[in-house]
This record gives structure tokens, C-alpha cells and sequence, in this order.
């Protein structure tokens, strides 16, 4: 075989052709940074936050419509800016300043767009009016710019009573993977839900609500869901697909698993995360028998019925005292993270997730990420990337460190 490279001594032809056909190794020659067939060990995630706004007036909320490249910001004191390729753009969308006020817990809170939005230019906020009570609103983009809100297409789809206090208001829209449109309320406000909203079936307050947008118009704004859990019930309101909720300040749906996650604000003692399969309708969360997973003012509680939660922590230095619920990571920028829901607190301002498999929850980790404020919200834009939105009024993707 050597003489296949006769102008060369026989000991470096046998060489050269040994390394040919992959047996260096046989002429004593060759080398390995590890074992042959062993992978190299990878480097563990760490994550950090990629500052993307700043100067926001109280950033609450994070969105963008499906396929958009763009940020649409959502800031308490009534106004929604865009973050377009970069760029924070100096005119708002839109500003209903003037229909809200930001005391105690109230202001414009979210909005949600239409899963048609490119056709249809839909979308829906959740805001409290000058009297405080709850109002969830239909607008449109203007047709001629896709940067500003045409001012005057408003449909009023629901307002809700929210009698004498300033706080527990939920806040969150969010449209489902049914494509209906879900609402969280919370209890009325106060400490220890007073008049006991939260497991009153016959009002709105401490709910998730599910209502059919599809077809709205002035004289019938939505309508029940077949499935809803009370619809056609008398004595109880049609639009309620889950009660026994404080304060669900953030929801999520995992739509890849079909599940919903809910982190419910806590008393004084118990912050929750609920989560249960997106379709399961009627699932009493419990408050005001229970906070979290203990009995609420009371050594014992009938628990019969309950939905307890997948996760708590306490109030203390190592918890918190606010949940920030966030979002089950599915974007592709760290596919490590894949199937992770991400979550905080508005006063330790820590991030943390855990995975959910087969009715549990594990892996709780802490990723390090410290000194950004009180954490408001999370965000998800189009790309299914995740971001967190700080008291300090600045916006931060989370990345890769």
C-alpha cells in the first residue's frame, strides 16, 4: 500500500497514509482535549438583562402583536409607547390619560391584541376609569399609520364595579389558545377580601374571566363561551371561567403545553403560583379560605374543591412580599430554558423559574439577577422572547450572560 506515493521515503509514505484512512493513532502519532466519543462538557446558562428603554413613566406591561418586530410598552399613567427596531419612539400609540388616574393601583394596566390584528387592527386595554371601576375597552389602529391608535374606535366591551378601595385590580388581558378573550380581576381591594368577592360566583371581582370578542359590536360587546362553567346559570355570571383569586395581577398560558399559570398576590404571609390545564374550567383558587397553601385566619379550612397551588414562598428575606408572575420561556434565543416559567418579586426583585411535569414543580432556581428595582412585569414580545420591566422605569430583555 505504501506505493501508492512512490516519490516519498517508505516511512512517510506509510505515515501519510495511515493518517488518510484514520489511523494516526497506529503510527504513533495523534492527540485529544478529551476522550474519543466523550462531548465536551457545557457551559451552564446564566442569565442577564439587556437594558432595551429607559425614562418610561411606571412600565406595567410588555406585548406586540403576532409576527410584529416591534415593543408596544404599556405605562400606568394611561399611555401605550412603541419600541420599534430599537428605537423608542417619542409619540405614544395611544394616551388615555385623561379617562384614568394612577392612585394607589390604579391606571391603564395592560392591553391585548386581536390574534387577527393584521387584518383586523383589533386591539383590547384594561384600565380604571375616573371613578375607579374596571374597564375593558375595544380600540383599533389608525389606518393610515400602524404607529397611532385611531382616538376615536371605542367599544366598551365591560365595566366592573370597583367600590371603595384603590387596590386589587388584576389587570392582566390576555387572549387564549381557544382564542377567547380572559380578564383578572381581583377581589375589590382592602386587606382579607371583606365582602368576600373572591368566592362570590354572582359578582366579577376575584375572578378569571373568559368572554367571546369575536364578533363584538355596540349592541352585544361579547357573549359566554360554550363551556363556561356557570353560563345560563341563574345567580351566577356567565363570564366567570375561574374564581378564589386575591389579586392575579399576571396570568400566562403555556400554549405549547396547554396549561395556564397564575400568580396570585398574597396577604401577608404566602405568595402562590396556580397551574392548572388550559382548558379546565370552574377551579376555585381558594382565596379567601386559604392564602396560598395555608388556611386564611384560621387554624383549620375546609380545602375540599380547592385548586392548591403549584408553588408559594413566604414573606421574608429570602421571599418577597409581591409575586410578579411572568411566562413559560418558549423563544429560541435560549433554548436551555425551554419549558421554564419565569417569575419575581415586586420587592426582592429576584428572578426565578421552576419546571412543571406530571402536577409538579421542580427545579426551583434563582438566576442571580439582582440590583434592577421592584420588578412590575414581565413581558413576551412576538418572538416569544421574555422581558422584565422595572419601578425605575426601564425595560430589560432577559439574555444570556
Amino acid at each position: 500500500m505504501c506505493k501508492r506515493f512512490p516519490l516519498m521515503p517508505q516511512t512517510w509514505r506509510c505515515l501519510l497514509l495511515a493518517c488518510c484512512i484514520g489511523l494516526l493513532a497506529a503510527c504513533g502519532g495523534g492527540h485529544h482535549d478529551h476522550p474519543p466519543g466523550t462531548p465536551p462538557t457545557p457551559t451552564p446558562l446564566a442569565l442577564a438583562l439587556q437594558a432595551v428603554a429607559s425614562g418610561l413613566s411606571t412600565p406595567v406591561f410588555l406585548t406586540a402583536p403576532p409576527g410584529d418586530s416591534r415593543q408596544f410598552i404599556v405605562e400606568r399613567p394611561g399611555r401605550i409607547r412603541i419600541i420599534d427596531s430599537g428605537n423608542l419612539l417619542p409619540a405614544p400609540f395611544l394616551d388615555i390619560s385623561a379617562l384614568t388616574t394612577n392612585d394607589g393601583e390604579r391606571g391603564l394596566l395592560s392591553m391585548a391584541f386581536h390574534p387577527q390584528y393584521a387584518s383586523n387592527g383589533y386591539f383590547f386595554i384594561y384600565y380604571t376609569n375616573l371613578a375607579g371601576d374596571i374597564v375593558i375597552e375595544r380600540r383599533q389602529v389608525s389606518a393610515g399609520n400602524a404607529s397611532l391608535a385611531d382616538p376615536l374606535s371605542v367599544l366598551t366591551i365591560l365595566t366592573i364595579a370597583h367600590p371603595s378601595f384603590n387596590n386589587h385590580y388584576g389587570g392582566l388581558l390576555s387572549f387564549g389558545p381557544d382564542g377567547y378573550l380572559y380578564a383578572g380581576t381581583g377581589d375589590g381591594g382592602s386587606g382579607g377580601d371583606p365582602p368576600g368577592n373572591a368566592q362570590n360566583t354572582n359578582v366579577l371581582l376575584g375572578k378569571l374571566l373568559r368572554l367571546d370578542v369575536n364578533n363584538s359590536s355596540v349592541a352585544q360587546p361579547y357573549t359566554i363561551p360554550t363551556g363556561n362553567p356557570f353560563a345560563g346559570s341563574t345567580g351566577q355570571r356567565g363570564e366567570i371561567w375561574a374564581y378564589g383569586l386575591r389579586n392575579p395581577w399576571r396570568y400566562a398560558f403555556d400554549v405549547l403545553a396547554q396549561r395556564l399559570y397564575i400568580a396570585d398576590v398574597g396577604q401577608a404571609r404566602v405568595e402562590e403560583v396556580d397551574v392548572s390545564p388550559a382548558s379546565q374550567a370552574g377551579n376555585n383558587y381558594g382565596w379567601n379560605i386559604m392564602e396560598g397553601n395555608v388556611c386564611y385566619n384560621s387554624s383549620t379550612c375546609n380545602q375540599a374543591g380547592l385548586v392548591l397551588p403549584a408553588i408559594t414562598y413566604g414573606h421574608d428575606s429570602a421571599g418577597g412580599c409581591s409575586i410578579t408572575g411572568g411566562y413559560v420561556y418558549r423563544g429560541t434565543a435560549l433554548p436551555e430554558l425551554a419549558g421554564q416559567y419565569l417569575y419575581s418579586d415586586y420587592c426582592s426583585g429576584w428572578l426565578k423559574s421552576f419546571s412543571y411535569s406530571n402536577g409538579t414543580a421542580s427545579a426551583v432556581t434563582d438566576w442571580g439577577i439582582t440590583n434592577v428595582g421592584n420588578i412590575v412585569s414581565f413581558g413576551q414580545d412576538a418572538q416569544n422572547e421574555l422581558y422584565m420591566l422595572s419601578g425605575t422605569g426601564s425595560v430589560y430583555r432577559i439574555v444570556r450572560k
